[in-house]
């Protein structure tokens, strides 16, 4: 399982050939796959004019244009959402950056965005779309590939596979029996601090829709102490989180 939902293709990330890079615009794909998978799973794919539109809410534009303001989407599919969200993140972060410290803000727009996807193949898709677009970017920004051997590569398909889960929403669990684990990416100063925590503690604090009252919207770290707390990873440097260095290591 965790062979077929993590890998991407390294190989096309070493190429230089002297190209001068473009943004790519994201595409539809189809709305449908099977009759069978609408009837086993309830499976239909939203269309990108509907994504564009929703993320068009002034409050929510105002989000992305937050490095750290955090999105959630319960119901990944093949990252519809995700990759126009992170799109549109990374795009502010073009606006703000330079060459210098275009990848930890880069990397900070990408922790930000989580998703849970219940089939591992919509996973897998919705990993690599995402990827791709972050790619895409980092091209555009330095001219050049991002190369599969460098901190940023690995530290943004970590941050890839640890955000973006598979899992059942509706019942906080994967595939796997276990409930679904997300990270809390933590500022501290100009590094960061991972904290582990449960999907489903999010919903065990008397907020029943995981909703705050003050913003109406979904906080994701509004979550009472908990055990998750203990096994704090070491404070490190944003490009180097694929390390996975343990406090206690």
């Amino acid at each position: 399982m965790e062979q077929e939902i993590s890998l991407f293709d390294a190989e096309k990330y070493n190429l230089d050939n002297g190209e001068t890079f473009e943004l790519r615009a994201t595409v539809d794909g189809k709305l449908i796959k099977s009759k069978e998978r609408v009837q086993h799973h309830g499976e239909v794919f939203t269309p990108k004019w509907m994504v564009l539109k929703m993320l068009a809410e002034p409050a929510i534009q105002k989000k992305i244009n937050d490095l750290h303001a955090t999105f959630l989407e319960p119901s990944a599919g093949e990252g519809a959402f995700l990759k126009e969200i992170l799109h549109q993140k990374l795009n502010y972060v073009d606006k703000i950056s330079n060459k210098k410290n275009w990848k930890e803000n880069a990397l900070w727009a990408l922790m930000s965005i989580y998703g849970i996807e219940l089939l591992p193949d919509n996973l897998f898709k919705a990993r690599t779309a995402m990827f791709e677009v972050f790619s895409n970017h980092y091209q555009v920004k330095m001219q050049q590939q991002l190369s599969s051997g460098t901190d940023l590569y690995k530290s943004a398909k970590y941050v890839l596979q640890t955000n973006i889960v598979q899992g059942n929403t509706l019942e906080y669990t994967t595939d796997q029996g276990q409930l679904i684990e997300f990270s809390q990416w933590i500022p501290i100063g100009d590094k960061v601090q991972r904290k582990p925590f449960t999907y489903k503690s999010l919903f065990d604090n008397g907020k029943i829709d995981g909703v705050d009252d003050s913003e109406q919207q979904l906080s994701l770290f509004d979550v009472e102490k908990s055990v998750e707390e203990i096994n704090l990873y070491k404070v490190c440097p944003v490009t180097k989180v694929y390390r996975k260095e343990q406090a206690n290591g």
